[in-house]
Order: C-alpha cells, then structure tokens, then sequence
C-alpha cells in the first residue's frame, strides 16, 4: 500500500493537471471568440464605410462619368438631385448594419464573460479591456439609437467613425495578446527603441484616419479633382475656421448655404498634408525594420506596414484620379483599417512579452 502523502499527491497533481487543460480550453475559446468578434468589428466597419460613401453620394457606381455626368457632383444638393437613394435601398443597409452590430454585441458579451471566468484562475487574464470594448460598443448603440434624428450630422457620422475603429482596434489587440502565432520578442536595444516609434505611428494613423473619416463626411473628397494639384493650383484657396466646424449639418453651416468650396478644399487638402505626413513616418519605420529587423525576427512586420502603407497611399491616389468610385473609396477605408491592424501587431512585437 503506497503512504497516504502519495496518493495525496497523486490525487493534488491530477487536480491540477485537469484544471490546466481545463484553463487552456477556455482559453482558445477566448482567443477564438475575440478572433470572430474582430472579423465581425472589421465588417462593421466596411459596411459602414459603404452605406457612408454610397447613401451620403461620396461614391461614383459609374466610370469615368459619375451618376451619369460628365463633373463629378460636388455639393449635398447636387448629390441628392442627380440620384436619390431609394428608400428600400437604404432600409436595407441599415439592417445589416444593425444585424452586424447585434451579433457583434453579443460576442463581446460573451467574451467579456468568459474572461472574468477566467480571470479567477488565471492572474494575467485579459478583463479590463474587454468589458471597456463590450461598454463602448453598447454605448455607440444606444447613443446611435437617442441621435437617429442627427444620423447625417458631421459630428455624430465621426463618433461612429472612430468609435468603430477603435473597437476594431482592441479586439486586434486582446487577440494579438491571447495567440501564439506573433509572440512578443525578447527585450534588446531595437525593441526599445521600436516601441515610442511604433506608437508614435499608432497615433498618427489614427488621425489621418479622423481627417479621411471627416471629408468623407462633409463631402470633402471631391474638392481637388487633380493630384498632386488641386484645382490646378498647388495651393488654391482654403477656409480652414469653417472647414472643420463641429456641429452642422452634412454640407451645411451654420446660416443655411451649402459648405463651400473654400472650405471642402481645406478639408481635403488637410487629408493631403496627413497622408505626407504619415508615409513619411511610417515608410521610414518599416524600411527602418526592414533594415535592422534580421536578427530580432521583425522582417516580416516592417514588411507588412510597408505593403499595406503602399497599397494605401496608391489607393487614395487612383480615387482622386478616378473622382472617387465607390469600389476603389471602399477599398481605400477597408485598407486603412488593415494598416491600422498591422501597426498594432507590430507593437505586440516589440513590446515587453506577457508575463504568467
């Protein structure tokens, strides 16, 4: 008969064999459901982008005339008279737009659920952020629901804007944290170096996405139908006090005329100046990881913010060139979003790996 400390033993090891694996189940699980709920996020944020630019009248469906015209409608009035939405269209959209939204919420329900489950057995649990995602998500709803009256003011179209992003955002990153694929590389001289740089990158994406978000939203995209000029003049008139003026309506300000050209060219021209600034910065980054990113094993990354930079910058180009068709100003905010996904994979990498 073996002593009683040996099968005390034994019976404490298997307890805590059976509660490990029961902790990594659960933990794919986890993994798995912030995977789906970014996939869901990022939908979201491309079906948004297309009931945005195809409702607001930012998108041409024909080419290289645009509703059948040989200029480009450029005003919310010239929109609308050249080819109204019809009703069953837009009822349609904004169906799957709440549908998206719906099972999003109740995955973020349940991931923020499972991970204060988790957070009892598991010291570096991930909590905080997903309720804050979960709080955020049901916030827009809820706010989006009291302001359905104010769906086409500026303001109100920016909130959902970056409110999506930065739900896209963290999803990204509570996934980033909870796989196994990119892991965080050990701490040297080039890791801490990347990790001001890299979010110093985070911010400024960001803000070029908060200037694209805002001429998209007061018809803005239009207003230099050149590239590299506009209007033919590399720097033609701006009004940049009433250009970005919060509260009015799409197009409006505030004495009831439509928005001006003065106005929707500094708009546009700001995006200009932010899309410089940001290949400038950015392009640096990852031919700088490109460079030293050999022997940290952070090749790959740099690569992926460069092509993705590039597809970026080129997408936003061809737009202008070809007065803004629907596909191609689509594609142009669903790689926005993707550049801004690999910016913050990066910073996974660099930063300092999770400790259990």
């Amino acid at each position: 008969m073996p002593p009683a400390s040996a099968k005390i033993s034994r019976v404490y090891y298997e307890y805590r064999g059976s509660v490990e694996m029961l902790n990594g189940r659960q933990s794919t699980k986890f993994f798995r459901l912030a995977l789906a709920a970014a996939f869901f996020a990022y939908l979201s944020v491309i079906f948004s982008s297309y009931s945005r630019l195809s409702e607001a009248g930012l998108g041409c469906p024909d080419w290289p005339g645009c509703y059948g015209q040989q200029f480009a409608p450029l005003t919310a009035h010239d929109i609308d008279r050249s080819k109204p939405v019809e009703p069953e269209r837009r009822a349609w959209r904004e169906m799957v737009q709440r549908y998206l939204s719906g099972v999003l919420g109740l995955l973020l329900l349940r991931l923020a659920w499972l991970g204060w489950q988790l957070k009892r057995r598991k010291r570096n649990q991930q909590v905080l952020i997903p309720l804050a995602t979960m709080l955020l998500t049901f916030t827009l709803s809820f706010a989006g629901a009291l302001t359905v009256s104010m769906q086409f003011k500026p303001l109100i179209m920016m909130m959902q804007l970056l409110g999506g992003m930065t739900i896209l955002g963290a999803l990204w990153w509570i996934a980033m944290r909870e796989q196994k694929f990119w892991r965080s590389v050990g701490p040297s001289a080039v890791t801490r170096s990347l990790r001001p740089r890299t979010l110093f990158a985070l911010l400024i994406v960001a803000f070029q996405i908060a200037l694209g978000g805002w001429s998209m939203v007061n018809y803005a995209g239009l207003a230099c139908p050149d590239f590299p000029t506009c209007q033919g003049e590399w720097w033609p008139p701006m009004n940049y006090l009433d250009a970005f003026t919060l509260w009015r309506d799409v197009g409006i300000q505030y004495d009831g005329v439509l928005l001006d050209l003065a106005s929707a060219t500094a708009i546009h021209m700001a995006h200009r100046v932010g899309a410089l600034i940001t290949l400038m910065y950015v392009g640096w980054l990852s031919l700088h990881i490109l460079r030293v990113g050999y022997r940290e094993n952070l090749f790959r990354y740099g690569l992926l913010v460069l092509v993705w930079l590039a597809a970026e910058m080129a997408l936003g180009i061809m737009q202008v060139q070809a007065h803004l068709p629907l596909v191609i100003a689509l594609a142009h905010n669903a790689v926005a979003a993707l550049l801004l996904l690999s910016l913050i994979t990066l910073y996974h990498v660099v930063r300092s790996p999770r400790t259990t």
